[in-house]
């Protein structure tokens, strides 16, 4: 990576490992994995946003900045390039906030604001036309006729259930049955 050799790219601390005669249970406390295939070289004139202080001694790098930023209740601040803070709605003597990435995936590594911060959707594609293209009213368009719905037959609304058949209760039901009479079973079995 980087020209390196031997780069430690997954670390799992686990803490406890249990093996019984019927369940083998690994308890992990954290996972820690490096981004190798986007590695990249960082030198101490480099800047990343608002991140403008980058300091490297010896196996440790500080990136800080060495102006203010007010973090706002209820908002995102973008500290560095896809680097925001999300700060929460508390009142002020709470001050509770977190760091978080945005990218989008499949579409290498180019990174997106916020949904709110631009009027692309996360995901959504952007195609631009070829060449300027003009449409005067009335040219070229014609109207196609649409097609009726059949009468008793409904397009279905969102956010509207449809009614269950009469006559066939549902799984749910005897599900339910299932569970209480397996319960009663074990409580009378352990009378």
């Amino acid at each position: 990576i980087q020209d390196e050799d031997d780069v430690v790219v997954l670390r799992v601390h686990v803490n406890q490992v249990f093996q019984g005669a019927v369940d083998s249970i690994a308890q992990i406390e954290g996972l820690w994995l490096i981004d190798y295939a986007n590695a990249m070289t960082i030198e101490s004139d480099d800047e990343f946003g608002n991140l403008d202080d980058v300091s490297i001694n010896g196996p440790t790098l500080t990136i800080s900045n060495e102006d203010t930023f007010t973090l706002t209740l209820d908002s995102e601040e973008e500290i560095a390039e896809g680097m925001f803070f999300k700060i929460g709605d508390t009142p002020v003597n709470e001050l509770r906030y977190f760091p978080f990435v945005v990218r989008i995936l499949g579409v290498g590594n180019e990174t997106v604001g916020l949904p709110g911060y631009n009027e692309t959707e996360i995901g959504e594609e952007v195609t631009q036309p070829d060449e300027d293209v003009t449409e005067t009213p009335g040219e070229g368009v014609t109207e196609e006729p649409t097609e009726e719905a059949t009468a008793g037959e409904t397009e279905p609304v969102e956010g509207e259930t449809t009614p269950a058949e009469e006559g066939a209760p549902g799984f749910g039901v005897f599900l339910g049955l299932v569970g209480f009479l397996a319960v009663v079973y074990l409580f009378r079995r352990n009378n």
